[in-house]
């Protein structure tokens, strides 16, 4: 019996290489927002045009605790981090239980990547309709996470069978 299938090679290699650019996206997307708080004038390169400001849209007010957690427990509240930040953390936990051969790693892979997907749509919808922005590091997140998603659930399929 063969293992899950993945996307460009092997499960586990595709796990690791989509979890890693998660990591780099999310870091690169942590820089822009604090080099654009620093500097008003600073012009990431993701800056493509009016409407394809990603330095826009990770300082506006949805970049922090996905524009929720800040309403709930304050701006200045530990738990409302960067969105990018959240996104590091999940990407590392996700390559680190990766590697977690048990069945409820597999199944805390598979479900924590459905939830980083209703994530991913939440954030999709305020993009483009309260945002009215197109940003290409936000939009490589959310499909970077819908392809972990895919791997986790060959891996959940794969545990099952």
């Amino acid at each position: 019996m063969s293992g899950p299938s993945g996307l460009l090679f092997h499960n586990p290699v595709d796990h690791v290489l989509f979890n890693i650019l998660g990591i780099a996206v999310s870091l690169y997307a942590l820089y822009v927002e604090v080099r654009k708080h620093k500097d008003k004038d600073y012009k990431a390169l993701c800056d493509l045009g009016e409407n394809m400001q990603c330095s826009r849209v990770l300082t506006s007010e949805y970049s922090k605790g996905f524009g929720i957690v800040g309403l709930l427990v304050g701006k200045e509240h530990f738990l409302n981090a960067p969105n990018c930040v959240v996104g590091a953390g999940f990407y590392a936990l996700q390559l680190t239980l990766g590697f977690v051969h048990h069945p409820l790693a597999v199944q805390a892979l598979f479900y924590t990547s459905v939830i980083s997907v209703i994530g991913s749509l939440y954030l999709a919808y305020i993009l483009a309709f309260k945002l009215k922005d197109l940003c290409l590091v936000c939009i490589t997140t959310y499909l970077i996470n819908g392809v972990l998603m895919y791997l986790n659930y060959q891996k959940f399929v794969h545990l099952g069978s």
